[in-house]
């Protein structure tokens, strides 16, 4: 070969190489007509039939011009899955099937070709044609003989001279199926390989040239030649010649596809028996010698390999899958349950051609169960099961086509795709989870966690964010105190899900709760255990979307209702009173309002009820809910002037400050707990002790002692609520106007009771261990009365807040007996009064009303987030006399006849004011146990006469001190005692002190 012809061979081979799609036969020439491919013929694609007659045989090249058809009795037969599962064409000489006058020199060969034939032969004495230009005549003709009389031939252009033919005669095995390719090439000749053993090689050339007059013939039977006996798979044809590689790509594909056996160059083996028959969309890519290579493939199927790092002479990579007609979806591995696809490839590779681009065409795949935020990978494995991969690559998806760069395969690797879709607990071990043991953790949003049965509970011990959760029939699922599980859409629960201790679930979809399955969530809360104290509950679960108090379990099992006012905590399981089940939804103070309920009354989630305790020697009583875990949106329609008992219905905590904002519209932004005080010892109403706490979007407030109705008596012993509303807790909200309350999963919050985050008004507070998250100011104020219970108020500081009041911040009450509340400009008075922002110039004004004479302490209860050197006075303005109260509380002997705006808040004094600072020279006592006398320090000369005076603000006795400022109060019982001077009529600060 010259220098020329050498040249122009290469600059062929790399075009064709590079400018077309590689999806022809082996990953040789494209399917879109756009290649030198111009013909393609596969009995697996574009037959169509009238019976088993064919009528037509579509081009696969994706030239329609070259589309064959007959009709009549000259129409072959086909033959369904005779060859390796695979169709073939019978013709029984009298058939054929031909295109239409439609050759040109542009569409269809001229001086050079290659083909490629799977066929056998009836018989060998006939004189018949595979292929053939038609009419076959004794003129210029392109046509195959397979055989004629015993011997094979091929033409390209006039026929019969040596410069058009090759033959090979004298070959046996005719009538068995053989792969059969002939090279044509000015340059090179003519070349003839039966199953890539070359059997004929001519050193010359020839032109084709009766394009208009002739069709393209499949079986003969025409003016010149008898019609083919034999059957017939897969026939090929370039209109250029492919190189060696590329010739022995396509017949390693072709014998393959059709189980035959390759004489020489057989470097694809993973079609054997013995390596699992991997025999279908076989495609490779190689180099045969220094120039005659091949770098990009894909054939029929929808791997797609390219981009060889470090190509050499020998090198070759083919690859083969073992599903002919695959539907492409995926299926769970159960070994490492990852979902992969339901079809597997393997390779055969010669040398090392380096690493490879890999693609997928993932067009006809079932991705559905692919999440977003889930990889689609390329798995590599020396075993076919992929239960250890050897390799994995993330495929990088464009449009319909999966990506992976730098793969790395070796010879005799199995490799498919996958994605996780779950992280499964098999009944011993987690698989596919990022955390500790391959468990599920706070990273996982993007998988379903699947629990299945087994000898062994899956237990979670760390924070977990999943997709979904489903629980198999005997599967249990444990998550252990203090974690949370939190899902991004639906539970599905057969078997159990148990969140121990302060364990909780949120959900954070938007939609309505899908949550089902013929299992349970079991969750546990603690209420008061005093039989005569109210806890106010709601449901976190459900059963058939309602929930019955009936359901409650304690830990030995269903909980029993009887009749009468006492519970029963000798039975086991214990037995609660049924008279006290109510709920609430009506006029606001109307206690007529309260509705009767039964322990198989449905409960919707998101309502309230009230029940009390179980008698039971332990402070506390543990009750399990178990069902169905309330999820998603819980509406209700209220009407104005309404309170309603609502309650957290979900499994996890609530949060205060959003659901007051979702609900802003309708209620009057401020929640009410109810505490029954841990004194409280009786059922009868009047001597109820209790009250309501109160939380705002500014602050909350401890209970305070109610008197309308009850008691009025006794004191809380727990905290002001949280942001953050437990778990089971009820609560009442007033409707200010008519419209929806809403719950929603936007509100839940993860908090722990443990960790003060949260309270559970039971009767008992939980040690603290202060968790502040909120930076905004708060000051906290005692008011002491003479009864023995203590009011308090709020003062906070939020930006959002202004002057007026604000609506959710500030919370308005009514100025009943022995009160002391904030007072605004319009005589709105207040529990709770945020302002916009610290400042040392206010005064914030007080109301107060006093219907009890005695002592009064005022006092600071605690602060948040307060300046250290910031003062805060309680300023008297009969006695224009400022005390500090953040160095000292302040008793003061008050009457009823104060006025009501006597006192209010500064933050410095005013100096312009005639006044004495009750830090400075104050009068005080000691008390001398040994005498049972007081000694008073400080006493002014003004000072004539003293009065003591009990807790309840009544005169004990009256005093005149002498000179000796030492007073005998050995006639005064133990107890606790305030000395006021009583020279003058005003209310004057009081001297308390203890004799004992």
């Amino acid at each position: 070969m010259d220098v020329i012809k050498l040249f122009t061979l290469v600059g062929v081979i790399t075009f064709f190489n590079i400018a077309y799609s590689q999806t022809g036969p082996g990953g040789v020439g494209s399917n879109d007509g756009t290649s030198n491919l111009i013909m393609w013929y596969r009995p697996d694609y574009g037959v169509a039939t009238t019976g088993t007659l064919v009528d037509q045989w579509s081009n696969s090249a994706g030239i329609n011009d070259f589309d064959l058809s007959e009709s009549n009795t000259q129409r072959p037969t086909l033959l369904s899955g005779t060859l390796n599962n695979i169709n073939e064409i019978q013709f029984n000489g009298n058939n054929r099937l031909r295109t239409g006058l439609t050759l040109s020199s542009s569409n269809f060969i001229t001086d050079e070709a290659s083909t490629f034939v799977v066929v056998k032969a009836e018989n060998t004495s006939q004189q018949s044609s595979v292929y053939t230009t038609d009419p076959l005549e004794n003129s210029s003709r392109f046509s195959a003989h397979i055989p004629w009389n015993g011997t094979v031939y091929y033409d390209i252009g006039t026929c019969c001279t040596t410069d058009s033919r090759i033959e090979a005669s004298g070959l046996s095995e005719l009538t068995n199926y053989a792969i059969w390719s002939y090279d044509a090439h000015p340059s090179s000749g003519k070349q003839l390989y039966r199953n890539e053993s070359l059997i004929g090689d001519e050193n010359n050339s020839s032109t084709y040239t009766s394009h208009a007059s002739h069709r393209f013939n499949l079986g003969g039977n025409t003016t010149g030649t008898a019609g083919f006996s034999g059957n017939m798979t897969e026939i090929v044809v370039f209109k250029t010649k492919v190189n060696e590689t590329q010739r022995i790509i396509i017949d390693n594909y072709l014998a393959a596809k059709y189980n035959l056996d390759l004489d020489s160059y057989d470097l694809y083996t993973q079609d054997n028996p013995a390596n699992g028959n991997f025999d279908f969309h076989v495609a490779g890519i190689g180099k045969y010698g220094n120039f005659d290579e091949h770098t990009d493939a894909q054939g029929t199927g929808i791997v797609r390999i390219n981009n060889p790092s470090k190509l050499s002479k020998g090198d070759y990579l083919f690859w083969g899958e073992e599903n002919h007609n695959p539907t492409y979806t995926f299926e769970t591995n159960t070994i490492n349950y990852t979902e992969q696809l339901n079809s597997r490839w393997r390779i055969s590779r010669s040398k090392n051609a380096g690493s490879v681009t890999v693609s997928f065409d993932i067009s006809a795949m079932d991705l559905s169960g692919l999440q977003s935020c889930s990889s689609l990978q390329l798995v590599i494995d020396n075993n076919g099961d992929f239960s250890s991969p050897e390799r994995v690559y993330d495929l990088t998806i464009s449009g319909h086509t999966a990506t992976a760069n730098l793969v790395d395969f070796k010879n005799d690797d199995y490799f498919t795709i996958r994605y996780m879709d779950k992280i499964v607990w098999d009944g011993t071990m987690f698989y596919n989870g990022s955390g500790t043991s391959n468990a599920p953790d706070a990273s996982d949003s993007c998988y379903k966690l699947l629990i299945k049965s087994g000898v062994n509970s899956a237990d979670l011990y760390f924070n977990a964010h999943v997709r979904e959760i489903e629980i198999e029939s005997g599967g249990i699922l444990n998550v252990m105190n203090g974690i949370l599980v939190e899902v991004d859409d639906k539970v599905t629960i057969n078997g159990a899900f148990n969140l121990l201790g302060e364990a909780q679930l949120i959900q954070n979809h938007r939609n309505t709760s899908s949550n089902s399955g013929t299992g349970s969530l079991a969750i546990k809360q603690q209420g008061t255990s005093n039989l005569y104290n109210y806890n106010y509950w709601s449901a976190p679960v459900n059963r058939n979307g309602f929930w019955k108090i009936s359901y409650l379990e304690d830990n030995t099992g269903i909980i029993n209702f009887k009749g009468g006012y006492d519970a029963d905590p000798t039975t086991s399981p214990i037995s609660l009173s049924k008279y006290w089940l109510y709920t609430f939804n009506g006029t606001s103070g109307n206690y007529y309002s309260w509705k009767k309920i039964y322990p198989s009354t449905n409960i919707a989630p998101g309502l309230g009820y009230t029940m009390k305790g179980s008698g039971a020697s332990s402070l506390e009583q543990e009750y399990i809910f178990s069902g169905i875990p309330n999820d998603g949106e819980y509406n209700f329609d209220v009407s104005s002037g309404n309170d309603i008992l609502i309650g957290n219905p979900y499994p996890s905590t609530l949060d205060a400050d959003q659901f007051i904002n979702d609900n802003l519209s309708v209620i009057d932004g401020k929640l009410l707990f109810w505490e029954s005080f841990s004194t409280n010892s009786s059922h009868i109403l009047a001597n109820y002790e209790g009250g309501y706490a109160t939380y705002t979007l500014m602050m909350a407030i401890p209970a305070i002692a109610l008197t309308d109705l009850i008691s009025g008596k006794g004191t809380t012993s727990k905290p002001e609520p949280t942001r953050y509303i437990d778990v089971g807790q009820g609560f009442f909200v007033n409707i200010e106007t008519s419209g929806t309350l809403n719950f929603n999963n936007s509100q839940r919050a993860f908090a722990r009771e443990s960790l003060d985050e949260t309270v559970f008004y039971k009767t008992t507070a939980k040690s603290k261990n202060a968790v502040l998250k909120d930076e905004r100011p708060k000051i906290w104020f005692s008011f002491a009365i003479p009864k023995g219970y203590t009011k308090f108020l709020g003062l906070g500081y939020d930006n959002r807040s202004t002057y007026n009041y604000d609506k959710g911040f500030d919370t308005a009450a009514s100025l009943s007996q022995d009160n002391l509340l904030w007072l605004l400009d319009n005589d709105t008075t207040l529990s709770i009064q945020a302002l916009p922002e610290l400042n040392k110039d206010d005064e914030l004004p007080l109301s107060i009303k006093i219907n009890t004479n005695g002592s009064y302490t005022f006092s600071i209860y605690k602060m948040e987030n307060i300046p250290d050197d910031l003062n805060i006075f309680l300023v008297d303005h009969v006695e224009n006399t400022y005390y500090n109260l953040r160095e000292n509380e302040v008793d003061l002997i008050l009457n009823s006849s104060i006025p009501t705006n006597r006192f209010s808040i500064a933050f410095k004094e005013d100096t312009t004011l005639a006044t004495h600072q009750y830090s400075e020279k104050k009068m005080y006592a000691t008390y001398n146990k040994n005498t049972e006398s007081i000694k008073l320090y400080n006493l002014t000369a003004d000072v004539s006469a003293l009065g003591i005076y009990n807790t309840l603000g009544q005169l004990v006795t009256t005093i005149y001190p002498d000179n000796s400022n030492i007073i005998s109060l050995s006639e005064v019982n133990n107890g606790i005692y305030f000395l006021k001077d009583l020279s003058n009529n005003q209310n004057t600060k009081a001297i308390k002190f203890v004799k004992y």
